[in-house]
């Protein structure tokens, strides 16, 4: 019988237990929506009372979020700072990469893999969003230029004999006389005198059929052969047999920017000296290792193509909440924008912090660089690299 009695009272102790937690709280609660209204009235407090819910509450399992996204933007989305203020904010971010081009063909073959979003390079194209079949969210991306990267030396000694233009603390290429040197012929050793080569002078590139960067870099030599008439079928017929020199030499290659700088970068720009990249990726280099881009040169294009990247939501996979919290912390968060300034995006011109971008970058970047007059559409982007595709 006492053992009875004794689990009696274990059991009394413990319920009374409950009680009394449940009792106290009710009353935090209480206090807490009580503080509410007269915090509400003030905005000063409203974040600090935020806080203070958040680190009463218990904490809800983040929440897991796949981007497919250009290889040239995985090292941002990837640091380990942005990574940890997502899983701050809610989100177990995981990335994977294609080329910008590829996601958009898979997408009109109702082949593109299935994630919450999607984050290529498009130029603000119409196209590309209805092939992904999802909602953009407008003003929402990011943006760089097409250049080209160099060794500094090879770079230099091109200027000294008149193929590249110095400008502010790096180059400048006209694309119809940098489409002339392309394609004439010449060796390294005929064009420089520090990289006595006997390969013809060309540039890397990622492949035109998948990657986006590497067709628009198509585009721009394509419109400088066709003297700046390339609108037509038959226009883009004949530009891509004109810049098929280019591209045939090295064959179709990896399918994306981000993989062929990398592996420019890795080799020493051994072999070809001169690769196609988003001024991005400079100025990623110039950040996080400074000392190697010493070795390097950036060629900015002259006209030049400005890319957005633009976030592409997945509506079946995303609720519209979720979805909004994520873009909230991608537009607001400073981590991430100080990130994302550091891999050499520019925040979209509404953005407070593009100034703060312009400023960072003057040294590198020129400020009023010219652009194509009119961008290429989707449609001519891959009309074009189909066409190269098929000569190659």
């Amino acid at each position: 019988m006492e053992s009875n009695r004794s689990v009696g009272r274990e059991t009394s102790g413990q319920g009374t237990g409950r009680r009394k937690f449940g009792l106290l709280l009710g009353v935090v609660l209480l206090i807490f929506a009580v503080a509410a209204i007269f915090i509400g009235r003030d905005d000063g407090n409203k974040a600090r009372f935020d806080s203070l819910v958040d680190s009463v509450l218990p904490a809800s399992d983040p929440v897991d979020v796949g981007l497919l996204v250009g290889s040239e933007k995985k090292g941002f989305l990837a640091d380990p700072r942005v990574v940890a203020a997502f899983r701050e904010e809610g989100f177990n971010i995981s990335v994977s990469t294609m080329g910008s081009l590829e996601i958009a063909q898979r997408a009109s073959q109702g082949s593109l893999p299935d994630h919450d979003f999607y984050f290529p390079a498009s130029s603000g194209n119409a196209e590309l969003k209805s092939f992904v079949g999802a909602q953009s969210q407008e003003g929402l991306h990011v943006e760089s230029n097409i250049a080209l990267v160099a060794k500094r030396d090879v770079a230099e000694d091109l200027a000294s004999q008149g193929y590249l233009e110095p400008l502010e603390g790096q180059f400048q290429a006209n694309a119809r006389e940098l489409y002339r040197m392309l394609t004439s012929g010449q060796r390294w050793r005929d064009v420089t005198d520090v990289y006595q080569s006997p390969l013809n002078v060309g540039v890397l590139t990622s492949d035109p059929t998948r990657s986006y960067s590497s067709a628009q870099f198509a585009y721009l030599m394509a419109d400088a052969a066709m003297g700046g008439s390339l609108r037509s079928s038959s226009n883009l017929t004949e530009g891509a047999r004109r810049v098929l020199p280019i591209f045939q030499a090295q064959g179709l290659t990896e399918g994306s920017s981000g993989d062929s700088f990398n592996q420019f970068i890795a080799s020493n720009g051994h072999g070809t000296p001169m690769t196609v990249a988003y001024d991005s990726q400079f100025l990623a280099l110039v950040n996080q290792r400074p000392e190697k881009a010493e070795e390097f040169a950036l060629i900015n294009l002259n006209p030049t193509v400005r890319v957005q990247h633009e976030l592409v939501v997945n509506d079946s996979s995303m609720s519209t909440g979720k979805a909004e919290d994520f873009i909230q912390v991608l537009e607001e968060n400073q981590e991430v924008l100080t990130v994302m300034m550091e891999y050499g995006f520019a925040p979209s011109a509404e953005s407070n912090y593009r100034s703060t971008f312009d400023e960072r970058t003057r040294d590198v970047f020129p400020q009023n660089p010219r652009y194509l007059s009119s961008a290429p559409t989707m449609e001519e982007t891959t009309r074009l690299a189909g066409e190269l595709e098929r000569l190659m």
